[in-house]
């Protein structure tokens, strides 16, 4: 057990390093005062091994303690790598708080896979605008304060981008139009694993216990909450960059190197040697951690692939993925993997039980089919059917289907920017995807032209039907639901401003938006083809008869449920379609629509770019 462990006679720190001779331990009552006491913990008198340990009488409950080393010529204080409070005094000086674990029993809502609509948030940017009227902006309370809004829209699992405590300042460039360094906001460089991040805590004294108790609410309302973690790489950069704990405690172990260098499988200047015993023993003891004492029902894992490779950065069986998806705690959690790393390695299907992937397929095959490209639609109705990974990798487990996400064009963005525009972001244009598969629909960005509009609100909806009518598990993009926009900027890390903020008034403005995606996911719900495992009956603009050529841009499809019949239609051709209905039982109601087309004798006229929900109810 490493980090700090209350006792009934004092406090014993422990704490592992390969490279250090000496290290230096101060306890404090106060972090603006000189420590209570210091020690000098020596290799050989004061470790076992590469441990390093020390019992103090005095130390107590709720105290600080520093860990101080010489580094290249230089004195820091170190953040413990297993501390699960990190405060900073009046300098910026980090403290590690002495805790006591308490490893409670947690009740959750326990939402089975088929029934899980995810909603992927950043919790500052949903609630720092004026315009989201809570008491408390930008915190776990302001997620509390907006349950019902949760509830009315209808998904189950919140989740959270990284909330672990993270270095903003990774980014050396000036921005030209402010004179300063973009700060990254989203957090992804992490330089602890255990603590929270103070930005989003109103009590700044009990933060483990504002969080937990932010979670109980959560489930007591029957809503999961799952953390986005990075677990690939540091805050500390490679070579130059900063120094927090990693890098002087055991640089060799902590970090994958090729030679002298830094391996950069992250793209961020460094990459957790995650098949070492020590790094996968402190990754998966964060991971019992957030689940059994801060009680979270589950991990995404950001760029999941480098979890599950060797020193090379080869593919291995015997991987920190593996021992996770086996673990007798973990395993009962809901797991998320992207499955790729930033040096082109790409392992979508190849994810071990209980692993839920990434669906980037279905991500780009919609993308392209509301923007009206050829050549898609088996594959299109492969992603409907949830078998765009599993068509290849049998074993694999239900995808989770996204079009949008943190990175990258916002849903309405997507359908109104040919192009990122991220010039704020100080980079010249040059960071952000280049492959958007985006369509402006005519201009490129915001319009006061009615038809671009509409025809823009049309495609958001057909995006919105088809991700939430496909048999995955459909995760939402903050503020999706409410037409959210970046002004084109498809990489707003580094933008704490309305850029990137949830403009709630917006998404007043765009209320049918979210009445449409309400209205989807309640009629999913009520259904039962997202249990079982049978395929709906297709169709195109003739009965029974899709059309899967080359230049097919429209797809059908019908579902028996044991009171209603609904019938599906997606048109991206940019001119009516004629579809052929079945005879209902009693009639035919256009349930939802993203642009109302009309009803001939035996047919549905469906709007160009448009999709359409018919229920028959007998």
């Amino acid at each position: 057990m490493f980090g700090n462990k209350v006792e009934n006679d004092g406090v014993t720190f422990t704490i592992f390093s390969t490279d250090l001779n000496e290290i230096e331990l101060c306890i404090y009552s106060d972090i603006n005062k000189i420590p209570l006491s210091k020690y000098y913990l020596k290799r050989g008198m004061n470790s076992n091994g590469n441990v390093f340990f020390k019992k103090v009488i005095e130390a107590k409950e709720n105290q600080f303690y520093t860990w101080g080393v010489n580094y290249e010529g230089e004195f820091y204080y170190l953040i413990d790598p297993y501390a699960h409070e990190v405060v900073q005094n009046d300098r910026g000086k980090y403290f590690n708080k002495i805790t006591k674990l308490e490893d409670v029993l947690v009740k959750r809502p326990n939402i089975p896979w088929n029934e899980t609509i995810i909603y992927e948030m950043h919790v500052g940017n949903f609630s720092k605008s004026p315009t989201a009227k809570v008491n408390a902006p930008a915190t776990f309370s302001s997620i509390i304060e907006k349950i019902p809004y949760f509830k009315l829209l209808g998904v189950t699992t919140i989740e959270l981008l990284p909330v672990f405590l993270w270095y903003r300042d990774t980014i050396k460039r000036i921005n030209p139009f402010t004179g300063f360094p973009p700060q990254d906001i989203w957090g992804y460089n992490s330089i602890n694993f255990f603590s929270l991040d103070p930005m989003y805590i109103q009590d700044k004294k009990n933060p483990r216990d504002e969080f937990k108790q932010f979670v109980d609410i959560m489930h007591r309302n029957d809503l999961e909450v799952i953390l986005d973690v990075v677990y690939n790489h540091t805050g500390e950069g490679g070579h130059g960059g900063s120094v927090f704990n990693f890098k002087p405690l055991a640089n060799d172990v902590y970090y994958r190197m090729l030679g002298p260098y830094y391996a950069n499988c992250s793209g961020t200047g460094n990459t957790l040697n995650t098949s070492h015993a020590v790094v996968q023993e402190m990754i998966i003891d964060s991971l019992r951690y957030w689940v059994k004492e801060m009680g979270v029902d589950g991990f995404r894992f950001d760029l999941a692939s480098i979890l599950a490779q060797d020193e090379s950065g080869n593919w291995i069986e015997h991987s920190l993925l593996r021992r996770i998806s086996q673990d007798p705690i973990l395993s009962h959690v809901k797991l998320i993997s992207e499955s790729w790393d930033a040096k082109g390695a790409y392992n979508v299907g190849f994810m071990p039980k209980p692993f839920h992937e990434w669906s980037d397929i279905f991500r780009n095959n919609i993308r392209r089919f509301i923007k009206g490209d050829s050549g898609l639609i088996s594959a299109v109705a492969t992603c409907i059917v949830g078998k765009e990974i599993a068509h290849n990798m049998p074993n694999a487990c239900m995808p989770i289907h996204y079009i949008t996400a943190h990175d990258g064009f916002t849903l309405w963005d997507l359908v109104s920017y040919n192009e990122k525009h991220n010039m704020t972001n100080g980079e010249d244009n040059m960071d952000g995807s280049n492959n958007n598969c985006s369509w402006n629909s005519g201009i490129e960005g915001e319009t006061t032209d009615a038809k671009i509009n509409s025809l823009r609100l049309s495609r958001l909806k057909s995006g919105i039907a088809l991700l939430i009518f496909s048999r995955g598990v459909p995760m939402i993009t903050m503020g999706d639901e409410g037409a959210r926009t970046q002004k084109g900027n498809n990489n707003a890390f580094c933008q704490d401003n309305e850029l990137s903020w949830l403009n709630w008034e917006r998404t007043e403005k765009f209320k049918d938006v979210f009445e449409f995606m309400a209205k989807a996911i309640s009629l999913r719900k009520s259904m039962k083809w997202y249990v079982k495992d049978e395929g709906p009956t297709w169709h195109g603009t003739r009965l029974n008869s899709p059309d899967w050529s080359f230049e097919s841009r429209s797809l059908a499809w019908s579902i028996q449920e044991a009171n209603f019949s609904v019938y599906f239609v997606s048109n991206n051709y940019s001119e009516d379609l004629a579809f052929e209905v079945p005879i209902p039982r009693s009639s035919w109601e256009i349930y939802i629509t993203s642009n109302k087309g009309s009803f001939t004798y035996n047919s549905y006229i469906a709007q160009p770019f448009s999709f359409t929900v018919l229920i028959d109810r007998f």
